[in-house]
């Protein structure tokens, strides 16, 4: 009986293990959808928070081809994110060191994309291409004059529908 267990639980771990990322948890929206679900979580009277609830999210962007160091204060409120809330995940933050311009429709949006998957950007994306990007949201803090909601781009697809649009 033991033995049957231990192989069901050995069974169930390789299966966990052999599914690699997570898919599935990710539900369609668009990058407006997640930016104001996530604006709205920051009260009036606080500066920022904290997402517990990352939002999971597969958004249909544009590729643009086009990246930059990330801001100073979107690194800092992502290392204080993971020693905060994924502090047993050292080295997380690292892997966010540049941030991506992807388009939704006629925005435009910055976002921090992880390292390991920008090396196949190159290879597999042309400016104007379609993907889907897997990201989640991490919450938000208040600048000068607007709130900044803070995605991280944590895996994409390159969509098969339609590989190139127009500009």
């Amino acid at each position: 009986m033991r033995l049957i267990l231990a192989l069901t639980i050995l069974g169930s771990a390789v299966v966990t293990l052999a599914q690699g990322f997570p898919w599935e948890i990710f539900k369609p929206r668009t990058l407006k959808e997640v930016i104001s679900i996530t604006t709205k979580s920051v009260r009036p009277d606080d500066s920022g928070f904290f997402a517990e609830n990352q939002l999971e999210s597969k958004v249909a962007v544009v590729f643009t081809g086009e990246s930059r160091p990330i801001i100073s204060a979107r690194k800092s409120f992502i290392a204080m994110w993971v020693g905060m809330l994924r502090s047993n995940q050292k080295g997380y933050a690292d892997l966010y060191e540049r941030e991506y311009l992807y388009k939704e429709g006629t925005e435009e949006y910055w976002l921090p994309t992880a390292r390991p998957i920008t090396k196949y950007f190159d290879k597999e994306l042309k400016r104007g291409d379609k993907m889907d990007l897997y990201l989640i949201s991490i919450g938000a803090y208040r600048t000068k004059d607007q709130i900044d909601c803070v995605l991280l781009v944590e895996e994409f697809q390159k969509s098969t529908a339609q590989s190139k649009i127009q500009q």
